[in-house]
């Protein structure tokens, strides 16, 4: 088709979805002049910071689901039920397939960590084809422990685009360095949040402090990165500032998450990461035990003797400890999940123990049954507060099977990463990544985490990122060490890809 008959095409075309729009307008429906809309902005945003529109949008939610946290997930287009996460992978799977079209390249690496992961989610759609049949939507809504590990792959793919790159770290910094002090202001003052930020209704902040916990870590050791990079105060101050999140979220799995992630720092002996935050947790403690005695508060009702009793409570595996009065909950909580855990073992391995119960398959129901024994609880939580038993009751030993060589893979990578960064002196940012990502994945071990988009989209696309090969600009270089130059006009390599067969 010549220019001429393309460009009348494209008016016409044009003339008649902006008469349309206009006619539902005037019916008080705003679907096609919001999408519309929404196109417009898309392609604007794109040319402005020159991304990717995949990578734009992922940016903005990643960022939105750091700040806002579930109020921000529960977001969604009018009379049209598609949520922040859901669109973000739609968009990008949409892109990788013209992309394949295209080149006639898979986006994804020829790596272990990509064929278990692929593999894994092969597995899942079997299983959720078969579950939809009997569940209907309710296992499209539990398939989401596994579909949102999509992420992984598109964020491996935004990660080898060097401005894609830039534009994901920019949105991940604002993100962490905003989150915290929102969600210490949320837990001072929720209602303000609530009722002053909404959206038809929608909170746009309620932060959930379980999953929050977690994300905190990640950012701690983002930014901790940073400061050991560059040695700037900023970032520092921002690592304090996620770091004292963690602490006052009242989350003892966040607790357990950060001791995971220092445990990673210690064993890789990365001292230059591991001395600061070092410093500043001994700093922090001093603190603690020194503000009851300087405002003369008695001990048991100063923060140091709250900390103490949140980090105590958790070997309290008998649930019989007594404790403050706001953290009187904490044994129960440990008995809650333990039953729990034991139910949906028990469970699995009496009726599903190799391909799982499925999705849509009810996991509460035989716990309501032990724990609340009059039977008059209303129950709505589908998940034990454990990643890995919930992937273990859904998907059996074959579907947790897969999960754990995944994770042995990124602990081997994570080892391999912080052992180099040691050996060389230069602290990679992927070993940041990885032990943020770990940070996640342990608090997921305790809460309900990975279950949703709010932690499951941040986990999957750091070790996406994670993965993503180095571009050969910005590969680490020893100290003292010339990088290579490149040319101008010289791409970058292009990442290992699989070819279509």
């Amino acid at each position: 088709m010549d220019s001429k008959h393309r460009n009348s095409l494209i008016v016409a075309s044009s003339i008649l979805v902006t008469l349309v729009a206009g006619w539902q307008i005037a019916n008080e429906s705003l679907f096609l002049a919001g999408l519309i809309a929404s196109g417009l902005l898309l392609c604007f945003g794109t040319m402005i910071c020159g991304v990717r529109p995949d990578a734009l949008v992922a940016g903005i939610v990643l960022a939105g689901y750091l700040i806002g946290n579930r109020g921000f997930a529960q977001l969604s287009i009018p009379t049209v039920p598609l949520l922040p996460g859901e669109l973000t992978l739609g968009l990008g799977l949409s892109v990788a397939v013209w992309k394949v079209a295209r080149t006639q390249m898979l986006p994804v690496r020829r790596d272990f960590l990509n064929i278990v992961l692929l593999t894994w989610l092969a597995f899942g759609a079997v299983r959720i084809v078969i579950d939809a049949r009997v569940h209907g939507l309710v296992a499209v809504r539990d398939f989401a422990i596994l579909y949102y590990a999509l992420f992984f792959f598109l964020a491996q793919g935004w990660w080898t685009d060097p401005d894609s790159r830039r534009w994901l770290r920019r949105c991940l910094s604002v993100g962490f360095a905003v989150g915290a002090p929102v969600f210490m202001a949320f837990v001072k003052w929720p209602d303000f949040f609530i009722n002053n930020f909404n959206i038809s209704g929608v909170p746009l902040i309620f932060v959930k402090g379980d999953v929050q916990a977690g994300l905190l870590v990640a950012g701690t050791f983002w930014f901790l990165h940073r400061f050991v990079v560059t040695r700037r105060t900023g970032w520092l101050v921002l690592t304090v500032g996620n770091l004292l999140g963690v602490v006052l979220a009242n989350s003892r799995a966040g607790l357990v998450a950060l001791a995971a992630a220092c445990v990673w720092i210690l064993l890789c002996r990365d001292w230059r990461m591991l001395r600061p935050i070092a410093a500043i947790i001994a700093t922090g403690i001093f603190v603690l035990i020194s503000a009851p005695i300087v405002t003369q508060t008695p001990w048991k009702r100063g923060l140091a003797y709250r900390f103490v009793e949140t980090a105590t409570s958790i070997t309290d595996i008998s649930g019989t400890g007594t404790y403050s009065v706001d953290l009187n909950d904490k044994p129960d909580n440990n008995l809650f999940r333990l039953t729990w855990w034991r139910s949906v073992v028990d469970e699995t391995w009496a009726e599903g123990r190799w391909l799982g119960l499925g999705f849509g398959f009810n996991l509460s129901e035989q716990f309501v049954r032990i724990y609340y024994t009059e039977g008059s609880e209303e129950f709505s939580t589908r998940s034990p507060h454990n990643y890995l038993l919930t992937v273990f009751g859904r998907t059996g030993i074959v579907g947790l099977g897969l999960l754990l060589v995944c994770l042995a893979i990124v602990a081997m990578r994570t080892w391999q990463s912080g052992r180099t960064a040691a050996r060389t002196g230069v602290p990679t940012e992927r070993f940041a990544l990885l032990v943020g990502s770990w940070g996640i994945f342990v608090s997921a071990c305790f809460g309900v985490v990975l279950e949703g988009p709010m932690g499951a989209a941040i986990y999957w696309s750091l070790l996406g990122m994670a993965n993503a090969p180095e571009p050969a600009a910005e590969a680490p270089t020893r100290a003292g060490a010339v990088a290579p130059s490149l040319h101008l006009r010289e791409p970058a390599s292009p990442p290992q890809v699989a070819y279509i067969t």
